[in-house]
């Protein structure tokens, strides 16, 4: 135990201390939030700045009786003649060219010059269908004003039984944004030890280190020291986004309102409708942080524990990065499929028996389960997923090490699954 506190210890400050370390932890609460501020800043762009379409209407029939309305993303005109319109789009005066000349209202033809988004598609789909579904209430005696106001916008304010906002929308982020950190820092911490097994062994560092130490200590050291690495950035980028959220908000609040209009800034705050706010304040009082808190460190440090081991084996197989790729990718896959079931399955159904298995299943426990997390998973169902997962990497590191204590002093062969299996059974 004291030489795998040694390694980790080392293997802690070395990397805590390199100047890439500590510029990615200064930098790192900046760019991300550079990186989603872009994604908002182009997607806001792109909504308003978005051209409007031009759509031709050929309709022989009088199927859609002339009273089709434009809208934000399309400029509708009706033409008799379908060969002009159809070289309209060719020459690009025209976007698109609806032919309901079959007068079918299931079936229709829209002609365009470039591929149709699907967007595009699923948008026109609405407007049309709303279209004829009020054209059949108007042959029934009901006019537009009639069928307006037959439609009523409903405001669901969703509790549990307890009474709490059920919070769906803000409990989906939360835990998906913690999954995908989670899934983010396996892989590339997971890299970071199996590039520096890789390293040692082709420098021949390792074979020093082996006559001080039993590779399953060093192999645990490299795990532990470079998990708590991971854990100390994160918990620097969550300290340091806060002061930077801080600091942003002094400085444009400084700004916005100076001493002399204060009383009149407060004021007008007192009149704002604070309705979305008070909701998204209300789902957030209703979240269990303490179970959140202590789910991700447990999840975090026990996915990382897993796939690090299978990391450090890979790691100590091999002799160069290329050879890594073609073992990487069977041992990343369950961790992919976790991430793809956690935006599928789970934000569908948090309760359901594919999302309720895959939170218990190791390999993809460490995502699902942060996706669950907070939509009431109850702490035992918490601990036992946790317990499973631990459990699972105690097996895992003792089929790693076997691994590990033989591959990391093999050289000048290429590593193999066969050759990897005989080291599993080889015995003493």
């Amino acid at each position: 135990m004291h030489n795998i506190f040694l390694i980790l210890k080392h293997e802690f400050l070395t990397r805590v201390s390199k100047k890439s370390f500590i510029i990615m932890t200064l930098l790192g609460p900046l760019l991300i939030g550079l990186f989603y501020g872009s994604i908002a800043a182009i997607s806001y762009s792109e909504l308003n700045q978005s051209e409007s379409k031009r759509v031709a209407i050929y309709d022989p029939s009088n199927a859609l009786k002339g009273q089709i309305s434009n809208s934000a993303d399309f400029e509708f005109y009706y033409t008799k003649d379908n060969a002009t319109a159809i070289k309209d789009v060719d020459d690009g005066k025209t976007d698109l060219l609806i032919d309901i000349s079959k007068n079918s209202m299931d079936t229709m033809t829209v002609t365009a010059k470039n591929s149709l988004s699907i967007t595009d598609k699923q948008d026109l789909r609405e407007i049309l269908s709303n279209q004829y579904f009020n054209n059949e209430l108007a042959n029934r005696g009901l006019s537009i004003g009639m069928i307006d106001s037959l439609k009523h916008k409903i405001v669901i304010s969703d509790q549990l039984l307890n009474g709490q906002n059920s919070a769906t929308e803000i409990k989906s982020g939360i835990g998906y944004i913690g999954a995908f950190i989670i899934y983010l820092f396996i892989f590339m911490y997971g890299v970071m030890i199996m590039r520096g097994v890789t390293e040692e062994k082709n420098n021949r560092i390792v074979e020093i280190i082996i006559s001080a130490v039993k590779p399953f200590q060093l192999m645990m050291g490299k795990i532990l020291g470079v998990a708590l690495v991971g854990l100390t950035q994160f918990i620097a980028w969550i300290v340091l986004s806060g002061l930077l959220l801080t600091v942003i908000g002094v400085a444009f609040g400084a700004t916005a309102i100076d001493q002399n209009s204060m009383q009149e800034a407060q004021t007008q705050l007192s009149k704002v409708d604070t309705g979305a706010m008070g909701q998204i304040m209300a789902q957030l009082q209703s979240l269990d942080f303490v179970k959140l808190i202590v789910g991700f460190v447990l999840f975090f440090f026990g996915g990382f524990l897993l796939y690090s081991s299978l990391f450090a084996a890979i790691g100590s197989a091999v002799d160069s990065d290329t050879e890594t790729q073609q073992f990487m990718f069977p041992v990343s896959m369950p961790l992919i499929f976790g991430l793809v079931i956690a935006q599928i399955a789970v934000i569908k159904d948090p309760n359901s028996s594919l999302a309720v298995w895959s939170s218990m299943i190791p390999f993809t426990s460490p995502v699902v389960m942060m996706v669950r997390l907070p939509f009431d998973v109850s702490w035992t169902e918490m601990l036992c997923s946790a317990a499973i997962l631990y459990g699972s990497f105690i097996v895992v590191v003792w089929f790693a090490s076997k691994i590990y204590r033989i591959g990391i002093l093999s050289y000048g062969q290429k590593a193999s699954y066969k050759q990897m299996f005989k080291w599993l059974t080889m015995k003493g």
